[in-house]
């Protein structure tokens, strides 16, 4: 017998021993069990979100997924001490529980390929926190056409007052998931979905079934309600199946749904990269829980918020010190009232009194229990916070956003940065653990009592995205000729400056090109960031532009600040060439990340966020575009943007939810060779051969020989002499004069216009502009 050949890993906190690294466990398509591991290391942020605390049942695959699997729900004697467990079921059996990433890689190193999750969390494992309805087509039936089924499915559940989530199974099926509030047992749950699935297969006869035993489908799609049960599973949103392939089980926005063709286009090697570029679809999920439509309580209307009794009634003991600090004639804010709802709700708030915090507080015996955390959440694991507990607030305060008056406690206005629920995960001596779960925010917290009111807030759980630390690519803009005439966009000015995103953390602020070059010690007049932010962390995507005496933009001078060198240079061009920092968007605000929220709901958090009269600027937007482009062409500017109000903002991807209308028509091309100059010309070049980069491919789009200058001649001479000469490079098209030109490195980012594309896609009639040194990917 081999020996097993073992090495240990650092996962968080764990040692892990990890076994026979190379062993291939998907042989078909040669994924060997370190690329398993490496797999579930990197998702785990996100797939945590919903197998955390949950027991599990594993399909292990020792001898990869050609050979014996086998499902196992004991914990094996000899597992380390740290891996939690449950003693469930009839049988007793002690089931691992999800808990952190080193479990993960724990049991993938186990050639646990697939995960399946218990419908219950702790501490309530008799009671499921969702309802899953599970849609098995029989054999010989084609994905495509499950979809419309589970559609028409999921607007029959949406009657009953539920939000429904859909994920693949990793086969040809669908899960359609709803949260639900962890009050009932499986068998009230149960029939709550089968008061849904009755009539539902009633209506739809001829193509869904609840006969279990598959003879009796008659080929009709199973509505399989029946793993509503204790002991029953199903398999985690992102576990990999056993299958050929190495599909996962990938949620998605309904959206996204229609246009799957083949469930198995999301698997080990594109998962990750989805959730990184397109986010969580089922983001916030638990927030969403409701009570089960069986066990509602009436709805009344509810009475205006008077006290009967006069403001002299005196409110619970635990509210009073609220009650004294207001006067409830001036401020806005609920009054206090008794209330003996039990529930786990949150609410974090934006506050603007004397000084702007954020208010954490957590619903508990009645009122929200709440701390002010000048620094806002903590970004991720190894940050701590203050946190400051302050007086009971009244429930009310969970949906309260306002302005509190002059004069009054707590004056200023208070945004609800976050709202959603809350799960108290381990109870310490000091203090607690805590997960939120929201449509903004989502993480686990710990927060630990130091002396009287001062507490400690940390994070506990890596996110999947550190939009602080990653390397994020700004979103892209399609370009069109005309102005959008359609309801819903928003405009602003297409700033020519160097595109940029401008990182802040605890007042350090770092700047990337959308090369992702690190450009920060260029502009020394930028650094100020606890100056110019009402913030302490940030992610914002910018132009950085240098203004001449009419506040327009003049490229060539922003540029002379990029390639300057020399610290006392650099200084002193800041002074005497300043720039300003053009704002336009705002992915990540002290914890929270906006990338998933309306374009128009991430500019409010933007102008809040930015201080007047510092060199940064929030870029102002209006309604109507077709002025702002005239504007933009009587003063000779660049041109407008047209963006979607309600577009999301997706990094690194190329999208017409953004479009940019140019005064003049113009593309970014990389140049990969020139042709011999002749008489004055002789000294530089004659022609500039260009490709145009679509993806990964340079589309050959001609040469460009007019445009130049005498000195920018010499000027692009000097550049192009400073890259590598090389053999024809790999374009698409037929390139011109092969014989007489000399090919180089394809690194060189040049802007051109020109009037349209010809038949054989070369650019008619293309004009140099200039050189784009600021899109050029820095050495290494």
């Amino acid at each position: 017998m081999a020996k097993k050949k073992t090495q240990w890993a650092q996962v968080g906190k764990r040692e892990v021993e990890l076994s026979n690294l190379e062993k291939v466990l998907f042989p078909e398509d040669g994924i060997v069990k370190a690329e398993v591991i490496e797999y579930y290391l990197k998702i785990a942020p996100t797939l945590l979100n919903y197998a955390n605390g949950r027991a599990l049942t594993l399909i292990r695959f020792p001898d990869g997924i050609t050979g014996e699997s086998f499902y196992q729900k004991n914990r094996p004697e000899w597992a380390p001490k740290w891996i939690e467990f449950v003693t469930l079921g009839k049988e007793k059996k002690d089931y691992i529980v999800a808990t952190e990433p080193a479990l993960l890689v724990w049991l993938a190193n186990l050639a646990s390929l697939e995960l399946h999750q218990l419908h219950s969390r702790k501490p309530t494992f008799d009671m499921p926190d969702y309802m899953v309805f599970d849609l098995d087509p029989p054999e010989g039936y084609t994905f495509t056409k499950v979809i419309p089924i589970a559609k028409a499915l999921k607007e029959v559940i949406e009657t009953y007052g539920y939000t429904p989530f859909v994920k693949t199974t990793g086969g040809k099926g669908l899960h359609i998931c709803c949260p639900i509030e962890a009050t009932h047992d499986f068998h009230t749950v149960f029939e709550a979905a089968q008061d849904i699935a009755k009539p539902f297969v009633e209506r739809y006869a001829n193509d869904v079934t609840l006969h279990i035993k598959k003879e009796a489908r008659k080929g009709r799609v199973l509505v399989d309600i029946f793993r509503i049960r204790s002991g029953q599973s199903i398999v985690s949103p992102y576990s990999l199946r056993g299958r050929n392939g190495a599909p996962v089980s990938m949620p998605l926005t309904w959206d996204e749904l229609e246009l799957v063709q083949d469930p198995k286009e999301f698997n080990i090697r594109t998962a990750v990269e989805k959730v990184v570029r397109d986010g969580d679809a089922w983001q916030g999920f638990d927030a969403y829980a409701v009570a089960i439509h069986t066990h509602r309580p009436k709805v009344t209307a509810k009475k205006k918020n008077v006290n009967p009794e006069g403001t002299k009634h005196k409110s619970p003991e635990q509210l009073e010190a609220y009650s004294k600090k207001r006067d409830f004639t001036k401020t806005p804010e609920p009054a206090a009232a008794p209330a003996d709802n039990t529930g786990s709700k949150f609410v974090v708030h934006r506050h603007h009194a004397s000084r702007l915090h954020y208010d954490l507080r957590l619903e508990k015996d009645g009122v929200l229990k709440s701390w002010a955390v000048p620094k806002g959440l903590p970004p991720y694991p190894g940050v701590k916070r203050l946190a400051v507990q302050t007086e009971d607030h009244p429930l009310e305060y969970l949906t309260f956003d306002g302005a509190i008056p002059k004069g009054q406690y707590g004056a200023g206005d208070m945004w609800i940065y976050a709202l959603g629920k809350y799960q108290i995960t381990k109870d310490k001596k000091d203090g607690f653990y805590f997960r939120l779960t929201s449509k903004e925010v989502n993480g686990e917290y710990r927060i630990h009592k130091m002396k009287d009111k001062e507490w400690l807030l940390e994070r506990v759980d890596e996110p999947q995205v550190n939009y602080l630390h990653a390397d994020i690519e700004p979103m892209l803009a399609e370009q069109t000729d005309k102005v959008p005439t359609k309801d819903g966009y928003i405009y602003e000015i297409k700033w020519d400056g160097i595109r940029a995103l401008v990182s802040l953390e605890d007042g350090q602020v770092k700047i990337k090109t959308r090369s992702l070059r690190d450009v920060t010690s260029q502009f020394p007049e930028l650094w100020a960031g606890d100056k110019a932010f009402r913030a302490t962390n940030g992610l914002f995507d910018a132009e950085i532009v240098c203004l001449d005496a009419e506040g327009k933009p003049i490229f060539k001078r922003v540029i002379n600040r990029l390639s300057s060198t020399g610290e006392t240079n650099i200084l002193k061009l800041s002074k005497s060439n300043p720039v300003h920092c053009y704002i336009f968007d705002c992915l990540y605000l002290d914890g929270k990340a906006l990338v998933n929220e309306p374009l128009i709901k991430r500019k409010e958090w933007l102008a809040d966020a930015v201080r007047p009269e510092t060199p940064y600027r929030v870029s102002e937007h209006m309604n109507e575009g077709q002025s702002l482009f005239d504007a933009a062409k009587l003063h000779s500017l660049e041109g407008i943007m047209a963006k979607r109000a309600d577009s999301k903002y997706m990094p690194g991807r190329r999208s017409d939810l953004w479009l940019k209308i140019k005064v003049r028509e113009s593309a970014e091309v990389t140049v990969i060779g020139f042709t011999p100059g002749k008489g004055v010309r002789g000294q530089t070049f004659g022609a500039l051969h260009i490709a145009e980069r679509i993806g990964d491919t340079l589309h050959y789009r001609g040469k460009v020989g007019t445009g130049f200058d005498d000195a920018t001649m010499k000027d692009i001479t000097a550049v192009l002499k400073k890259v590598d000469v090389i053999k024809k490079p790999n374009v698409v098209g037929t390139v011109l004069d092969p014989k007489i030109t000399t090919w180089l490195e394809p690194k060189t980012i040049a802007e051109v216009s020109y009037s349209k594309l010809t038949p054989d896609n070369m650019f008619r009639e293309p004009v140099f502009i200039r050189l784009r040194p600021d899109l050029e990917v820095a050495a290494e």
